[in-house]
């Protein structure tokens, strides 16, 4: 059986923001995927899968790893959508300094939109879950942050903050400090207020320098906290990587771990999970007294109250 092959239109604008040469490699995958769906390898989640790409069988196109969901419960019966494209190393370099040497180009305004666009549409999903289904979860999440908050931040902290993560911002300034305002899966995590993103950014900043004599990184300037154990406990967290876009987690031991997974991907992962429960492994979503709680809960007396959401 042939399978459909899903390109949403934001999919084809980062392809083409990205390279014409990186266009036609995902149209080249794009058919290959429709005669063997299950060519990429499964994310661990039900339904996700991961293609890559070597970008030196295409001219002007770099590594790139492609996802895609195939399948119930995301997608209709031999319906298969791309639902990211992701270069995994250098773009072509498009243009020279005047010793000859290739230089960057600077962020392209239309590939941030796109990438603000995937962050809106994703915490919308997640907002209008919370607001059916866990309405004292929902109530926890604080309105958004100006520009000129987010702006004043970055000058604190001298680092420019990633357009996916100045997006989410945008759109919740994080949680209120209430009991079970965190949402994160697997953990409960909540999204940590502006002034939280501060603090725990010089503190981990002053102990980096405390410790300048260790060999290896274990707070670089470009990670920025954004979600934390609950709101008045930090000592737990993630990062955003200001430099790759990658999400890290960090905890009070001074363990740092650095994910292939961004923001944008985080966020799209909760709001599969919530609107299909039975994807992949971990946490569950449940309801205790309309928050959302993943579980079950390790705590007998939070275990005898959870309640699991089905759908």
């Amino acid at each position: 059986m042939t399978v459909t092959v899903d390109i949403p239109d934001h999919i084809r604008d980062l392809c083409a923001h990205l390279g014409d040469g990186v266009s036609y490699a995902v149209k080249v995958l794009a058919r290959q995927l429709a005669d063997d769906p299950h060519l990429g390898k499964r994310t661990g989640r039900l339904g996700l899968y991961a293609a890559t790409i070597d970008g030196d069988t295409f001219d002007d196109c770099p590594p790139l790893t492609v996802r895609y969901a195939y399948g119930p419960p995301l997608t209709a019966e031999g319906q298969l959508q791309i639902r990211d494209v992701e270069a995994t190393g250098p773009l072509p370099a498009t243009s020279k300094t005047d010793d000859g040497q290739a230089t960057t180009p600077p962020p392209d305004p239309r590939l941030e939109q796109i990438a603000a666009r995937q962050v809106t549409e994703a915490w919308q999903r997640i907002t209008a879950w919370l607001e059916q289904n866990a309405p004292a979860s929902h109530a926890a999440l604080l309105p958004a942050a100006a520009g000129q908050e987010i702006d004043a931040l970055e000058q604190q902290l001298g680092v420019r903050v990633p357009v996916e993560l100045r997006a989410l911002w945008l759109l919740c300034a994080g949680n209120q400090d209430i009991p079970g305002a965190g949402f994160f899966p697997d953990h409960g995590w909540a999204l940590m207020p502006l002034e939280s993103v501060r603090a725990v950014y010089c503190r981990q900043s002053r102990w980096q320098q405390d410790h300048d004599d260790e060999e290896s990184w274990m707070w670089k300037p470009s990670w920025i906290p954004f979600c934390s154990w609950s709101v008045t406990d930090t000592s737990y967290g993630l990062f955003v990587d200001a430099e790759t876009g990658e999400v890290g987690h960090w905890d009070d031991t001074a363990v740092r771990t650095v994910e292939d997974k961004s923001v944008t991907m985080l966020l799209e992962e909760i709001a599969d999970r919530l609107e299909n429960p039975q994807l992949g492994l971990g946490c569950k979503p449940g309801l205790i007294g309309g928050r959302l709680v993943w579980g079950p809960p390790s705590d007998e007396g939070w275990a005898i109250l959870w309640q699991p959401f089905t759908g």
